[in-house]
């Protein structure tokens, strides 16, 4: 019986461990960044540079607003010691 207990508690703790890693995202909060994207598809911001997730609305803003200051929204991501950003909306900022 007692090893039963220790296959079901490893099982369960396997299973938590697992559903804990797969969620930062859903934990991750939403932030606006004003900066401006450079001719390497990325967001350079306060000195920092930010990949930009491949989504319809990050391409958008990589392919089509080089060199422009732009206000951006949406989750970032730590992976790697790189920044990635999924935008949610983005707009141009007047310098």
């Amino acid at each position: 019986m007692e090893t039963r207990n220790k296959i079901i508690f490893l099982g369960l703790l396997c299973f938590a461990a697992t559903v804990l890693g797969y969620s930062y995202t859903v934990f991750a909060a939403e932030v606006t960044i004003v900066g401006e994207v450079n001719d390497t598809f990325q967001l350079v911001a306060n000195n920092t540079i930010y990949d930009v997730a491949e989504t319809p609305m990050g391409d958008d803003l990589v392919k089509n607003y080089i060199a422009e200051k732009v206000q951006v929204t949406g989750t970032v991501e730590e992976k790697d010691d790189m920044k990635i950003i999924t935008v949610k909306s983005f707009k141009i900022v007047p310098e």
